[in-house]
């Protein structure tokens, strides 16, 4: 199971991948304004050509970018569990020293200390 910096890292990498394949094609769009390419039914083909490919790579870039906001979301989930999880383990560290305490002057003090609460279980896909 990946860790929150797994998933930045591979937010990083969905992210500039993602600004590549929307930058892809403005090489060979500018390739046809230098007159290269001028009427013709060839120009057409490869304007329509052209434009479907532009069409799949935003479709890409697209699906990318949710994946980077996918992953990141993850991220977050996984830093709030591991708080979670330290102050859950301070929380009973400091439980136990009171029921020590407590047992050890019974009577003297009542009632007994209360458990803390377990924070919610995270995700499986979460590593803590």
């Amino acid at each position: 199971m990946p860790f929150a910096e797994d998933y930045d890292v591979a937010a990083n990498a969905l992210e500039a991948a993602a600004q590549e394949a929307a930058s892809m094609m403005e090489s060979a769009r500018a390739a046809l304004g230098t007159g290269v390419m001028v009427g013709g039914q060839l120009t057409r083909l490869v304007t329509d050509e052209l434009d479907a490919a532009a069409g799949i790579l935003d479709q890409v870039s697209s699906e990318l970018t949710e994946l980077v906001a996918t992953c990141r979301e993850r991220a977050e989930i996984c830093r709030q569990a591991q708080a979670d999880q330290h102050t859950y383990a301070a929380s009973y560290t400091r439980y136990q020293a009171d029921l020590r305490d407590w047992q050890d002057h019974h009577g003297t003090r009542e009632p007994a200390p209360e458990p803390p609460t377990a924070p919610e279980a995270a995700p499986a896909w979460a590593n803590r």
